[in-house]
């Protein structure tokens, strides 16, 4: 797996790295402040309409759920 750099963490916009290549239509993200975990291209696409907030619960949501059902935390549309 390689990673790029200067990339913005959909959640937070802080400077993240993402994996390539891409898995389908999610995008494997690794943030300082918000982990490690996936989104995918419509659920990214959604958070630039949304606040800081309301992208940081929802990635909580994903978390729990991950948490619950094992696996990465993965971000879709809908949470």
């Amino acid at each position: 797996m390689t990673w790029t750099y200067n990339n913005k963490c959909p959640v937070c916009d802080e400077p993240t790295k993402e994996a390539l290549p891409k898995m389908g239509d999610a995008t494997e993200v690794i943030c300082d402040t918000c982990g490690r975990y996936r989104i995918t291209d419509s659920a990214k696409e959604e958070f630039r309409h949304k606040e800081q907030d309301e992208r940081h619960a929802i990635l909580e949501r994903a978390k729990g759920i991950a948490a619950t059902k094992g696996g990465m935390t993965t971000i879709t549309t809908g949470l």
